[in-house]
């Protein structure tokens, strides 16, 4: 007799078990010592993965090159504020103590900065960092001693340490500083012949001479005032090379309102801001070090001024809110807070599993072989992408594209533990059937050959689904499937192979504390009631599964309809709402988060366009000359003055924005003076000159201030108006003979071409998601309607999950819900559409095998009264390990009000909670999104709609048959 693939495979993993199980272990252990972790690899943001035809990312490639290590690509913001009154002057107090901490840490990250490129680089971008560090060690020692003329008296009595109560190290560091410039200038160039009555080239090396004598006076007053201030300050201050400043290396600059020439732009009666200018992306995964470098600073200050402030002048105003905010803080406050949901769902997904296979099987070692397996393939799935990934960065393999995002790794151990956990399931309550039957290696065997056809089917729709999303334009899309499919395929491997050897192995005491073999004595699976899979009495659980599949079977048009009907109003409210989405990154974290709390108060006091503007570049093909570059950028500077929704432009001779075309002004008057310092400012000429020779007298850079939010669709529309205007420009411009390309970058162009590529991904993946798993199905099952039916059935599930997902979180947020996180309808479509049709699957493959022995009404009724249990659990696990997503938005807050504390320490721990935030708004709709579906799938969709449609379809294909057949019948006869 010919053995089928299935059979042989079966009998080589029986006969092999014991070397299959240390196969295994032994590599998962290689894997695990020799691959690199999850954290190593992965990338995060958004942004950096837009296709590079893409109009922000081409104007982000502009700014890199023109701007090449200056670009200022995010930012973090202190923000010194008070609500409802005026800062105070104790206030004000906190503000300088912050302002010359930050300028001395300044100083610091530009010298260290300035000796690591002093090893074969030019001298030009050296001496920029060189002139940084002297002027923030400048500010730094200027604001302590407005610090120190402020405190007055209040000196506090505690021992001088190098940063309380003076600066000492300021004074040290720029002494030092000096000096090493002093060291490390070149040798002056030989002397010239000097032309008579040329008493300037006389004096030139008495100037020489007087400007190191002056400098050397000045490291000497410098050293000798940081030893006055604090005399241990050599032997507590470590040498600059060997600071560890690695996690600031991203800060470019700084600016305050202490600034004499910007400090008006940045403060208010209620409000200061500090900003720090960083080279790094948003969502950098170092933002999450800088932003808790950063908060220490903050910590000190506001702990220091406990020193100096006395009970009476803290308890008269308050304290103010001094709080880190900025695109920056938000994109590592945002990380952090996706690390904490990971560890949260991988914890939670482990409890889960543990808990609903106790009480399905109520065996310790049932209970043990499915989480071993599956702790097995989540070390050797993850280990193998971490390793490919660790390839692709390295550039080894030529033409390997693998990234792995932070946020992958959530749907990697989900999907994972709950369809590992599904596979297993199904193995084992086979392997009940066959061992009442057939000794246990044959029963083991048996098991494994009847549910392999299933598990690959079932596994092949996910595998072939989430792999999909290869088709997609965006990078996170990409490369996020095809990783999960491989990790899918990976663990499927593990549960055909380890679980059935270790289950052989284990032998009929796996079900212990009930025997196997046995009918009587068979171990039940206790989900919904008592029941026994193969159990000829009827047990409690017996009784609901027949009388279940009675009843949806004998009405099955009724029973279609009538759940239909349930469906459609919610998938309806889906379909409409399926774009309302938000890409409001700030959005992801909670309202009650610092760093949202913080752009509040910059909504507030400054508008939130201040710090997210439009930047738009021209680009000449040639050089143009002064005159021309001042004609062109004050005709353009001009039109977009006029265009809806610019409420300010900011450029090479307006840095700030505030000079209007139509403001006028005296040559003499102050606002003049003070717009040519503006000009002259250091941060001017970083920000709008381009220092690459490439792009000299070709480049303009102009930041364009609009009034909405930058997230928002309503900033889409202004920069579509921008861009208009900027087209009309440079086509006037053009038939004059000066051709120029206009580029965009910044939050709102890039959002604008993040919505534009995610929502024609999501129509091109549906499509490819549809034909996979329709072809997937057709090669299992071989019934093309009753695919097709079944494609449709989860289409019906997905919009109904979408639209009941909708209405809860508008619920739950109130008028202030800006709708679904942009992530979550592809991400649902994919792995529902994927995922939901295993239990179809499992379902219809039972059906057609008991079709082969009884007829159809009683073969779905027998496979839904054998699979009912099965199928539910298995549901519920995958369920649960989706809603083990949801974990971190509410384990926390649980964990407060379970706390023995006391009411104060109850409510400290609340505040810390609410303000530091272990969730995003993104996994939680996404992981209550696919739990509600699963669910929706497994107990409703697999229960009443397929069974029906089944029994129906059958009926009226033997109808068709029968009237084929008497229709010859009744020719013959005439």
């Amino acid at each position: 007799m010919k053995t089928s693939a299935t059979q042989r495979f079966s009998r080589q993993v029986i006969a092999r078990a014991h070397w299959i199980v240390l196969g295994w272990v032994v590599f998962a252990i290689l894997c695990k010592a020799f691959s690199p972790s999850w954290k190593q690899v992965a990338l995060d943001g958004d942004f950096e993965y837009l296709p590079a035809t893409q109009t922000s990312v081409a104007g982000g490639k502009l700014l890199d090159e023109a701007f090449f290590g200056t670009r200022a690509r995010s930012q973090m913001v202190v923000t010194l504020s008070r609500a409802e009154q005026d800062l105070t002057k104790s206030d004000r107090l906190i503000g300088l103590d912050l302002l010359r901490r930050l300028y001395h840490r300044l100083g610091e990250v530009a010298w260290q900065r300035a000796m690591q490129l002093s090893d074969g680089s030019e001298d030009e971008p050296i001496n920029r960092w060189w002139i940084v560090a002297t002027q923030a060690f400048d500010q730094a020692i200027e604001i302590d001693s407005q610090f120190y003329e402020a405190l007055g008296d209040r000196v506090p009595e505690t021992s001088p340490t190098p940063y309380e109560p003076r600066m000492a190290i300021a004074y040290w560091d720029r002494g030092n500083l000096l000096g090493s410039q002093m060291v490390i200038q070149p040798p002056d160039a030989p002397e010239t012949a000097v032309a008579p009555g040329d008493t300037d080239a006389k004096t030139e090396p008495d100037k020489k001479a007087s400007s190191i004598s002056e400098t050397t006076a000045r490291v000497a007053e410098d050293l000798e005032a940081a030893l006055v201030l604090d005399s241990d300050l050599p032997m507590s201050v470590l040498p600059i090379s060997k600071r560890p400043l690695k996690d600031w290396e991203p800060l470019l600059d700084i600016y305050s309102w202490e600034d004499r020439t910007l400090g008006s732009q940045l403060k208010t009666p209620r409000a200061r801001l500090a900003v720090l200018t960083l080279s790094s992306e948003l969502a950098a995964t170092g933002n999450i070090e800088l932003l808790e470098q950063l908060q220490e600073i903050v910590d000190q200050t506001v702990a220091y001024s406990h020193a100096y402030l006395t009970e009476e002048e803290r308890s008269d105003s308050g304290s103010p809110q001094l709080i880190v905010t900025g695109s920056a803080a938000i994109g590592g406050q945002t990380l952090s807070a996706a690390r904490s949901a990971i560890q949260y769902t991988e914890w939670f997904t482990v409890v889960m599993i543990l808990l609903l296979l106790s009480i399905v099987y109520r065996a310790p070692l049932l209970v043990a072989v499915p989480l071993f397996s599956i702790a097995i393939a989540v070390m050797v799935s993850t280990a193998a992408v971490t390793f490919l990934t660790q390839l692709s960065q390295s550039g080894l393999v030529p033409g390997l594209d693998i990234q792995i995002y932070t946020t992958s790794r959530i749907f990697v151990v989900v999907i994972l533990f709950g369809a590992g956990t599904d596979y297993c399931l199904f193995l084992i309550a086979r392997l009940r059937e066959e061992a009442a039957q057939s000794p246990w290696p044959v029963a083991c065997r048996k098991a494994l050959t009847q549910v392999s056809g299933a598990l690959i089917g079932s596994a092949m729709t996910t595998i072939v689904g989430l792999g999909m999303l290869w088709f997609a334009d965006f990078g996170k899309f990409h490369h996020t499937g095809p990783i999960i499919a491989v990790c899918l395929s990976i663990g499927l491997l593990v549960c055909m192979t380890l679980t059935p050897a270790c289950l052989c192995l284990l032998g009929p005491k796996v079900f212990w504390p009930t025997s196997a073999g046995q009918v009587s004595r068979e171990p039940r699976i206790q989900l919904i009631g008592n029941r026994s899979v193969n159990d000829k009495d009827s047990s409690p659980g017996d009784l609901l599964w027949n009388w279940m599949a009675i009843q949806l079977t004998r009405r099955p048009m009724v029973t279609l309809l009538i759940g239909l009907a349930l469906l459609l109003p919610p998938a309806w409210i889906g379909f409409r709402n399926e774009r309302t989405v938000t890409y409001d990154i700030s959005g992801q974290l909670s309202a009650s988060a610092s760093t949202r709390q913080g752009m509040r108060v910059l909504d507030r006091e400054f508008g939130i366009g201040q710090l997210a503007p439009i930047s738009v570049l021209m680009l000449s093909e040639q050089p143009m000359g002064k005159e021309e570059q001042k004609e062109t950028l004050q005709t353009v500077t001009q039109a977009l003055y006029q265009t809806e929704g610019v409420t300010a432009v900011r450029h090479r001779n307006d840095p700030l924005g505030d000079f209007p075309p139509d403001r006028e002004m005296s040559l003499l008057s102050s606002e003049a003076w003070r717009r040519r310092a503006l000009q002259n400012h250091r941060l001017t000429q970083l920000h709008f000159v381009s220092s690459m020779p490439q792009y000299a007298n070709r480049l303009i850079r102009m930041d364009v201030i609009i009034q909405e939010d930058p997230f928002s669709e309503a900033a889409g529309n202004s920069l579509k108006r921008i861009e208009e205007t900027i087209a009309g420009q440079t086509a006037a411009l053009g038939q004059a003979g000066l051709q120029i390309d206009a580029f965009y970058a910044g939050t709102t162009p890039s959002i604008v071409d993040l919505r534009e590529v995610t929502l024609s991904d999501t129509f091109r993946i549906k499509l490819a998601v549809i034909a996979a798993v329709f072809a997937v199905l057709v090669l299992v099952i071989r019934r093309v309607a009753l695919s097709i039916y079944l494609i449709a059935t989860v289409l019906l599930s997905y919009y109904t999950t979408l639209g009941l997902t909708y209405l809860f979180f508008r619920f739950l947020h109130g008028p202030t819900f800006p709708g679904l996180d942009w992530k979550l309808p592809i991400f649902l479509f994919v792995i529902l559409v994927a995922v939901g049709q295993d239990y179809n699957v499992y379902l219809v493959t039972r059906i057609l095998e008991e079709k082969r022995k009884l007829g159809s009404l009683a073969a779905v009724r027998r496979a839904v009264a054998r699979t009912g249990g099965i199928i539910t659990a298995c549901g519920l696990v995958m369920a649960a390990t989706f809603i083990s997503m949801t974990a971190s938005s509410w384990w926390p807050w649980i964990t407060q009000s379970l706390a023995f504390l006391t009411s104060d320490s109850a409510a400290s721990l609340g505040e810390q909670i609410a303000s530091q935030p272990t969730t995003l708004r993104g996994i939680t709709e996404l992981g209550f999104a696919l739990g509600l579906g699963v669910l929706l799938d497994t107990l409703y969709v697999r229960t009443v709609l397929v069974p029906s449609f089944v029994v129906l379809h059958d009926q009226w294909r033997k109808s068709s048959s029968s009237q084929r057949f008497q229709r010859p019948n009744r020719s013959s006869t005439d």
